[in-house]
């Protein structure tokens, strides 16, 4: 028993860390956006790409590609000129769009919840 429970407590660990480089990211991409750095927002949402890419279903077989948009987001991204700033900002937006959703459908995101004791539902041990 205490065996599983510690194999439960690593891995919420390890989701918590997860979770906060995710979020250290998006923050990051804000703090980017404010001070128009297209440079590191681009930086950063190939970092939020990377972390995103482990979760996403790739299967052969059924035909099933779920970063076949993301890449092709990217190559349309990269083939902008760098004279465009609000077409690059367009399309940047719309990859990191893209990426929330998905974070969004994995339940990586949080919800807004008006109280925190009811975040991880009202299970008490």
């Amino acid at each position: 028993m205490a065996f599983d429970d510690s194999k439960e407590t690593a891995a919420f660990n390890l989701a918590i860390l997860y979770l906060g480089r995710v979020n250290s990211i998006l923050n990051s991409n804000y703090v980017n956006f404010k001070n128009g750095s297209t440079e590191l927002f681009a930086i950063n949402l190939r970092q939020l790409y990377r972390e995103l890419v482990p979760w996403l279903v790739v299967d052969k077989v059924k035909k099933i590609d779920e970063t076949e948009p993301l890449k092709n987001a990217f190559k349309d991204l990269a083939a902008i000129p760098k004279t465009k700033k609000e077409k690059i900002w367009e399309k940047m937006e719309d990859i990191e769009m893209m990426m929330r959703i998905h974070f969004k459908q994995l339940g990586m995101l949080m919800p807004k919840v008006t109280d925190p004791r009811f975040l991880f539902g009202n299970k008490q041990r």
